[in-house]
């Protein structure tokens, strides 16, 4: 019983880590608003719109945003997701990066489930990039989509990469140049 009681308090403790943030003395967690989080945290390393919606005026606006935290190679990337100016969610990403990479990326290291984050890591920026946004408005919240073409060099074939949600959900081989 003791066994089955300590099991149950550590995975408690584990999902009650992973909505927490520290930085340096402090937790941020659910619900904690934007700028406590920038005045406890700093600015982070990147933003990304996650989801967005079409109000009835015609306005789009963005409905949950991702904070990036990296803290180095030798940490997981933290990701704050805020709903309505809080934080709804806090999660690990894979490990972080000193600098970004820039052109040492080789085609294969990019690979669907990648979080924006990582891919950043591994390529660094793209050389090109669009958001495509979906035929059909509605009033709910929509995945935002982009396309990222990362370009290897002269006589290689690019690579079209498809972000959802802050994720990658597709590679395709693009031209050779």
């Amino acid at each position: 019983m003791l066994r089955v009681l300590l099991v149950s308090l550590v995975f408690a403790w584990s999902a009650a880590a992973a909505d927490t943030l520290r930085c340096g003395g402090d937790l941020v967690q659910r619900g904690d608003r934007t700028w406590d989080v920038r005045d406890l945290c700093g600015e982070p390393d990147l933003k990304e719109p996650v989801d967005f919606a079409v109000r009835a005026d015609g306005v789009i606006v963005t409905t949950v945003e991702r904070w990036y935290y990296n803290r180095g190679p030798r940490r997981l990337v933290r990701m704050v997701d805020f709903r309505d100016g809080q934080i709804s969610a806090v999660r690990t990403g894979g490990y972080g990066y000193t600098t970004f990479p820039g052109s040492d990326c080789r085609a294969r290291l990019i690979r669907s489930g990648m979080t924006r984050m990582e891919l950043l890591g591994e390529c660094g920026p793209p050389a090109a990039s669009q958001v495509i946004q979906p035929a059909f408005f509605h009033q709910a919240a929509v995945p935002v989509r982009e396309e990222w073409l990362y370009e290897f060099g002269t006589g290689r074939f690019a690579r079209i990469v498809t972000l959802e949600r802050g994720r990658v959900i597709r590679v395709e081989r693009g031209r050779r140049q």
